[in-house]
């Protein structure tokens, strides 16, 4: 079989929803995420910040142990948008590098493949952005991005999913755009 890297479409999906995670930071991190009970807003920048680090190191396969304090640190600082692009750096050189979509990495919960990683990140950006800043879902561009995240990420979401990582998914009337279908994926309604 024949490796195949991921296709340069693929991380421009990644790159647009880093973009687009950059918008919903720049409306500040005070204050409580309500779409996260428990959560502040740095809270959930944080979360997200940290994943591009923790993700990175699913691909050397560094141990937990190695990786555990990008879970409480302050990822994000008083610059958190400058901070988003270096802490998601090195997951987007280790995509771009990767031979092989198939190949698996290590993440915590299950070994999945580079292309489920790929699609668990873009859904994370996407939907932690509507977390903080739902304004930032009204363009015709996040409706693209809900739609390659609902095509590309559903295996991997429902896989997370029984460890619990995602609340249930919730229902959504017929014929409902790609953004509420996949807020519904996640357990959330717009």
């Amino acid at each position: 079989m024949t490796a195949t890297p991921l296709s340069p479409e693929d991380l421009a999906v990644l790159d647009r929803a880093t973009t687009l995670f950059g918008r919903a930071l720049a409306g500040g991190l005070d204050g409580d995420c309500a779409a996260c009970p428990g959560w502040t807003r740095r809270d959930c920048a944080n979360h997200v910040l940290g994943g591009g680090l923790r993700y990175a190191a699913y691909f050397p396969r560094l141990p937990e142990s190695e990786i555990a304090w990008t879970r409480t640190a302050d990822h994000a600082g008083e610059k958190p948008v400058p901070a988003l692009h270096r802490t998601s750096a090195g997951l987007r050189r280790e995509l771009a590098r990767a031979r092989d979509a198939d190949a698996l990495v290590q993440h915590r919960l299950a070994e999945i493949p580079v292309r489920d990683l790929l699609a668990l990140r873009v859904f994370e950006l996407l939907v932690h952005a509507h977390d903080l800043a739902p304004e930032t879902w009204e363009s015709e561009d996040t409706e693209e991005l809900a739609e390659w995240t609902l095509a590309h990420a559903r295996n991997v979401v429902e896989l997370m999913r029984t460890f619990d990582v995602f609340a249930d998914a919730v229902p959504v009337p017929i014929g409902a755009d790609a953004r509420s279908r996949l807020l519904a994926l996640s357990g959330r309604r717009i």
